[in-house]
């Protein structure tokens, strides 16, 4: 397989949300075979954070993923046979193989429970979130908005929605395990802490939204 080439509310300085491109829906074939068409040093670690590694060595189940891809119009297939992606799929293709930086982050509220995995790569940065049936939604990363800043954009929307609710915030790979632990307080601050692997909670303490952003660029190891 080949691959074409590709062709926050708090924090001041950014836009409002502009014309993001529209959420892409992939099932777990179709991110096999994305993986397959890039090839790169980061692929078995993303199989890994997205739960597929195990399915990473079944040449069907990458094939039919090939064939839904060509058939929803994502690929298709090129003069040697091989299979050929470009544009807003390339981009896709090479976060997901190519990503230097996997960050994971749980979504908590009373009753809820989701996640967000951040892919960055050279050049490009996707939003994956699990769906039924062990699908993903596919998202481009603003570009205008510097990464540590898209994640507190992140953090903040989800506790502006849930404001009893919790993130944490997780490097694959780099300190696996350690989360930092973000809620906020009644007063509209932000309560940071570390959660050690295993651990039921985090001892807490109150910061603001530059703390946070601090927080947030040394669990990214920026």
């Amino acid at each position: 397989m080949t691959e074409a080439s590709a062709g926050p509310a708090d924090a001041p300085g950014y836009p409002e949300e502009q014309a993001y491109p529209e959420e892409l829906r992939f099932g777990f074939g179709e991110i096999l075979a994305l993986l397959a068409v890039h090839g790169g040093d980061a692929a078995p670690g993303t199989a890994e954070l997205l739960g597929l590694d195990d399915y990473t060595q079944l040449p069907e189940v990458i094939a039919s993923g090939a064939s839904s891809l060509v058939a929803r119009g994502f690929a298709h297939v090129g003069p040697s046979a091989e299979l050929a992606i470009d544009g807003p799929i390339a981009g896709i293709a090479a976060a997901l193989g190519g990503a230097e930086r996997r960050m994971d982050l749980t979504l908590e509220a009373p009753g809820l429970t989701d996640r967000i995995v951040v892919l960055e790569a050279q050049g490009v940065a996707i939003l994956l979130r699990p769906r039924a049936y062990s699908t993903w939604w596919a998202l481009p990363q603003r570009a205008d908005v510097p990464p540590a800043e898209a994640t507190f954009m992140l953090v903040q929307g989800h506790l502006a929605e849930h404001p009893d609710g919790r993130v944490l915030v997780e490097r694959h790979e780099v300190g696996q395990g350690y989360a930092l632990s973000v809620r906020r307080t009644g007063d509209g601050g932000w309560l940071l802490g570390v959660k050690p692997p295993g651990a039921e909670g985090a001892h807490e303490e109150p910061g603001d939204a530059a703390a946070l952003l601090a927080a947030l660029r040394a669990v990214r190891n920026d």
